[in-house]
Formats: C-alpha cells, structure tokens, sequence
C-alpha cells in the first residue's frame, strides 16, 4: 500500500512538473525573427553597427552584412534574404528592364558632401567646354552621376564626351598623366588629382550638390507590409546612432572603425566626405503627402538621367518607390 502510494506521488510530481513545463512554454514570448541589412563596405553604413552595440534594435536581433555585388543584394531582397538592403538612389534604379521593380525607399542613410566631384583640365571653364573632350569615369560609382548631372544642365549625354570606362583611382592617374580632360572620381584621388596636375581645378564637387548622391534604406513591399513594427525599429535605431555619434564623436567613431578594420583616425578620413541622415533632416528630406520632400523631385531627376544615357530601360515614379510611414512614425 505503502509502495504505490509511493510511486502515485512520484507520477503527481512528474505531471505537475511536466504541466508547468507546457505553461511555460505557452506563455514564453516567441522569438523574433532576425532582420538582414546588407551593403556594400562603406563608411556611411557605420552607424547601423553602432546601433547594434549600443543595443538601439532593442529586442530585434539584426545580422549586417558586407555584400559588394548589386546583383545578389537585389536577388537577397527578392527572395527574402535581407530584409532592407543600402545603396543610393541612381543605383536602385539602374538597369531596370520593367516597372514595377522591387523596393521601396523608407529613410536616408548618409549622403556624399564633398567626396566625390569632377576635375577639370585648364583649358575647361564651362560645363559646354565639356562636348567633346575625354573623360574618364566609373560606371556605377556616385561620381560617374556627378558627371552625367553636369552633362544634362547643358542639354548633353554621355555621348556628347569622349567616355573612356574605367576604374575610378585610374581615371584619376589618367587625367594626371594627360590622358584625359576631364575626370570623375572621388577622395582620396580627386584631391590628388587637383594636386597633380598643374593647372586642373575642381569642376563641381558633391557639395555643391547636396542630396543628388544620397544612400538609402531599401526593403520589399512583403517586408514592409508583415514588419512594419521592425522596420521602424531599424529606423529609430538609425536615429539615435547618428544621435549619438553627434553627443560622443570620439567614442562613436572607435565603436563604428571596427568593422571596418580601421583605426579611428583612418575612419574619420574616410567619413569625412559625407553627412549622416538624423531624424530631422530625414523629416525635411521626405516630406509628407500634402507636401512632398526634396527626395520625390531628386528620384525622378536621376530616373531621368539614367534613362537619357541608356543606363536603364525601365523608370517607376517617385509614388511608387518612396514611402512615407516610415519617416513619419514617431519614436518609440
């Protein structure tokens, strides 16, 4: 009697356990989701690091990846790899075949304030001094935009200059050896190219074009749709990052050159040619439905230019790739 008493209590003790174990498990919040950001190694994506280090995603766990090709971030945005890729707007519409494409636009990243430009011989004082002379440029580089945004203000294509592709430190070498007129890079080779070359001077330089090379967050219209909550997390994350870095350069700065493999004093270099997007100045980039940003009349203008030079087969309006809730979501 003694003995089963015994082993009812053993089996009580064993439901009890293993009932409580159930509840548990029920009333566990679920794990979330990882979120993937990919982009290219860029000093203007370094803040999205610092937000991961000083816990600004909060519970999301969030994955940041290094990816150099285009065409596996895009293929990673389709098939759901990443959930938001980085990149700037002439390179989200680049070689377009068909409207609508996938993407959407949902807040500003960093933008070129001076590290990239086009250089000038002597003998080039006017943007028309440019029909037919040799230039040399980059393909896909925020550069080669420059000089095609030059090239439209006096009604010209890229077919208008003697094009020679290639890459951008030796465009600049070939300027400074004489081998073009006309060159269109960015630092650390268009400082050394207005160095060496006696007489060459500065044509135009992104600063004197603000908003034109501007990186942007970039997410499906499925990621959009079932995670809106996270990506206004990234976002809000985004924001007190550049928030931070504003408070505390020195310390920001040591946290952001590690993943670069940089020492601080050589990431400040490379940042030195670009702005970081805050919250405020994502508000005035984009605007609202009643009364749209700069970012509506910028996208059109590059789709535009892309289209005139052949770089692209296929451009969707502004409406259609630029979203709005993002931005206007308050602050958690």
């Amino acid at each position: 009697m003694m003995k089963r008493r015994a082993i009812l209590t053993v089996v009580l003790v064993l439901i009890s356990v293993f009932c409580a174990g159930v509840i548990v498990t029920k009333i566990r919040k679920p794990s979330r989701s990882t979120f993937h950001i990919a982009f290219n190694e860029w000093a203007g994506f370094a803040p999205f690091f610092l937000a991961k280090e000083k816990g600004y995603f909060g519970d999301l766990p969030v994955e940041l990846h290094f990816v150099a090709s285009e065409s596996d971030k895009r293929a990673g945005l389709h098939n759901g790899r990443f959930q938001m890729i980085c990149e700037t707007m002439d390179m989200f519409q680049n070689g377009r075949s068909a409207v609508p494409y996938p993407g959407r636009i949902v807040f500003a990243v960093d933008e070129s304030f001076g590290g990239d430009g086009v250089v000038a011989a002597k003998g080039i004082q006017s943007l028309k001094d440019l029909k037919g002379r040799v230039a040399v440029s980059e393909p896909g580089q925020a550069s080669h935009l420059v000089l095609q945004y030059l090239l439209r203000k006096e009604g010209m294509t890229l077919k208008d200059v003697k094009l020679r592709e290639m890459e951008s430190s030796d465009a600049a070498a070939a300027f400074v050896a004489g081998k073009a007129d006309v060159a269109a890079t960015y630092e650390p080779y268009l400082g050394n190219a207005l160095q060496k070359r006696p007489g060459s001077h500065l044509l135009v330089s992104s600063k004197d074009l603000p908003g034109l090379i501007v990186d942007v967050a970039i997410v499906s219209d499925k990621t959009l749709q079932t995670r809106a909550s996270d990506v206004a997390r990234i976002y809000a994350g985004w924001c007190k990052a550049v928030e931070f870095l504003e408070k505390n350069r020195a310390e920001a700065i040591a946290v952001m050159a590690k993943p670069f493999k940089m020492t601080p004093k050589n990431f400040e270099g490379s940042a030195s040619g670009l702005r970081y997007f805050s919250r405020q100045r994502n508000t005035e980039l984009f605007g609202s439905e009643s009364k749209p940003g700069a970012i509506q009349e910028t996208f059109k203008m590059i789709g535009e230019i892309l289209l005139a030079n052949g770089l692209t087969r296929a451009v969707d309006t502004p409406a259609s790739k630029i979203d709005l809730s993002v931005v206007a979501t308050p602050m958690p």
